[in-house]
């Protein structure tokens, strides 16, 4: 085979900058080539930070000046200087001149396939303050006192099972176990030890749940071997005149908490709530709080079950038993401070990626879209669950071409090193809750060096 370059007819690359010519396609080379192509990008062009969970490349610079970023280390590359990049590490091209440059990549087959966005069985949870809403929502046969859903867990005591692709039946556990930092994040699995550090829910509070606080890290490693517990709210539906307790209308001393909780005040100094559809609040280990009656939300939360709670209004649980309060593990718990605002505001917006909370453990974004909307969340080196909140949506992978139908109701989790994606609305317009581990600028150092790399262009 022989082929002029001047005679391929050049193509847009897949990052949507530069014209590329291939000389070698996948279905000509008969073995794991995916491609030789010769690529000419404009001074100042990027392609942006990009993980290939199967495939590794090399970049040959024929003419100009080029600058990649491998990870957080940036080469500066002259004509003649050739670059490997292996599979699973980030890479960013970043054009100083014209410049044109020789890729080619290669597959590793035995990593085919196995890293896709990955769907989940059903986890229902039966509590006594739980309704049918979940169940009903979600398409299956109506159970009374269903309160949560386990949308995406590696909790020991109920974790998530993998409902499609190679990792059928699987828990989303085992899964991690064999490939911690393509899914997790390389970070986010150093950081946690190889662990899912969140834990997400949806929860269909029919009567009033228990007034409650969550240890931090400190006290429920300390007590528990476990993580603490900060989260946040996002509110589905809300009957007219719901509400919900988040934090104290009062200061209060852990003396009089206790006083409060004998007598069965300790209500009268919450700080109550109504809420409606989209209110968020974010709940940070210490603050007390309760959902009440009428209220459908998603929750995202740092992967833990340790709950301290502080009345439950003199009931009795589904075995007819009083309930177990944890009065003076609470007390040692809780913030007692009160904050002029406990409802978190944020800007909406259409067609693009509203920030909702951004804490120590987790960001949360909200998009509401109508069309087909790209997401490269690379960057942030770490997994993404998506929570389906409105309308069937497709997710396609752009890397391995991977796709699934994400329904309304139900939630995914798209593995870090494949977190490239559209994703199209199936009913005229989605809404999705993604959560993820925001890992840029986690040192100063990050932060000095890429101001001063940008400051020298």
């Amino acid at each position: 085979m022989k082929k002029s370059l001047n005679e391929v007819n050049p193509v847009i690359t897949s990052h949507d900058v530069g014209l590329k010519r291939v000389l070698l396609a996948a279905n000509e080379s008969g073995c794991s080539l995916t491609q030789i192509a010769v690529t000419d990008l404009k001074a100042g062009e990027v392609a942006q930070a990009h993980i290939h969970p199967d495939m590794q490349e090399g970049f040959f610079v024929l003419e100009g000046v080029l600058d990649v970023k491998l990870d957080d280390e940036v080469l500066h590359c002259t004509k003649d200087d050739f670059v490997y990049v292996k599979s699973l590490t980030s890479h960013e091209l970043r054009a100083v001149t014209d410049v044109r440059i020789m890729t080619i990549g290669c597959v590793i087959e035995s990593q085919q396939s196995k890293l896709y966005p990955l769907l989940f069985e059903p986890n229902l949870h039966e509590v006594v303050w739980g309704g049918q809403k979940l169940t009903v929502w979600k398409g299956l046969a109506a159970k009374d006192h269903i309160g949560e859903s386990w949308e995406v867990s590696c909790v020991e005591s109920s974790p998530s099972v993998i409902a499609n692709g190679t990792w059928t039946g699987y828990t989303l556990k085992e899964v991690i176990k064999k490939h911690p930092e393509a899914i997790l994040g390389r970070e986010v699995s150093k950081r946690y030890g190889g662990e899912l550090p969140l834990l997400v829910k949806f929860i269909d509070a029919r009567k009033d749940l228990s007034i409650q606080v969550h240890p931090d890290d400190e006290m429920a490693k300390r007590l528990h071997d476990k993580n603490g517990k900060s989260e946040m709210w996002y509110v589905l539906d809300a009957e007219p005149g719901a509400y919900l307790y988040s934090g104290f209308k009062e200061k209060l001393s852990s003396e009089a908490y206790k006083r409060k909780v004998a007598d069965g005040t300790i209500v009268e100094s919450l700080a109550k709530h109504e809420v409606k559809a989209g209110d968020v609040f974010y709940l940070p280990a210490g603050r007390v709080h309760a959902i009440c009656s009428g209220i459908l939300l998603a929750e995202v939360q740092q992967s833990s079950d340790v709950t301290y709670r502080i009345f439950d209004y003199n009931r009795p649980g589904l075995d007819g038993k009083p309930r177990e309060l944890h009065t003076e593990l609470a007390a040692e718990a809780l913030n007692y401070q009160v904050e002029k605002e406990y409802r978190t505001e944020y800007a909406t917006g259409s067609n693009r990626a509203n920030s909702v909370v951004e804490s120590p453990y987790f960001s949360v974004r909200v998009t509401e879209f109508s069309d087909t909307f790209h997401r490269n969340l690379i960057k942030y080196d770490s997994f993404i669950i998506s929570m389906c909140l409105k309308g069937d949506c497709r997710i396609k992978v752009r890397s391995t071409g991977d796709e699934i139908t994400l329904r309304e109701g139900y939630s995914c989790l798209i593995p870090a090193a494949i977190a490239d994606y559209d994703i199209t609305p199936l009913k005229g317009s989605s809404k999705v809750l993604d959560a993820y581990i925001n890992n840029m600028d986690k040192s100063l150092l990050n932060k000095v060096s890429r101001f001063l790399h940008i400051s020298m262009r």
